[in-house]
């Protein structure tokens, strides 16, 4: 076989085809296989935390932390056990709570207060829903024991054929 500068363009461009084409069957394999399946369900498990969340996970554990759950989350979601001793890892929980509130009856027609007899204003109570948050404890799947969870690959080795080649034509 030619080296790759003397191979013709028209070879060139069948070698890109020919290496595109097996990583396409290769993705195409990973995303229908179903062990990419089970790593879907198992992630759709684990929350998305707000920015302001991962920054505090990361300066709590020095940028180490790769999955995060609550305690409870650790046990029925994963079946991982939380190991004793462990430090949690504090975040903000959002939550809400109900209050009642005294509110002036208004109108619907006009938009305007309706008044009782006495000229005074009318008032109703009602429930309003206040956001707040809470401190919560979150645990590192690195502070955690238990059967492992499912990975897309579980490690990359080797090297690819034609590599060099396929980067090099790329625009």
């Amino acid at each position: 076989m030619a080296n790759r500068y003397t191979l013709t363009n028209e070879q060139r461009q069948q070698q890109v085809q020919d290496l595109t084409q097996q990583l396409e069957d290769g993705v195409k394999s990973v995303f229908e296989s179903e062990q990419y399946a089970q790593y879907l369900k198992v992630m759709s498990k684990f929350t998305n935390y707000s920015v302001n969340n991962t920054i505090l996970i990361a300066m709590q554990t020095g940028g180490k932390a790769s999955m995060v759950a609550g305690y409870t989350a650790w046990q029925k979601n994963f079946g991982r056990q939380v190991n004793r001793g462990e430090k949690a890892i504090k975040i903000f929980a959002p939550m809400t709570y109900k209050r009642k509130k005294e509110v002036d009856m208004i109108d619907q027609a006009t938009g305007q207060p309706i008044r009782n007899p006495d000229g005074s204003i009318r008032k109703e109570t009602i429930e309003v829903t206040v956001p707040t948050f809470r401190v919560a404890n979150v645990f590192d799947i690195s502070q955690t024991s238990g059967p492992p969870l499912p990975t897309l690959v579980d490690e990359l080795e080797g090297n690819v054929e034609r590599y060099q080649d396929f980067v090099q034509e790329i625009p």
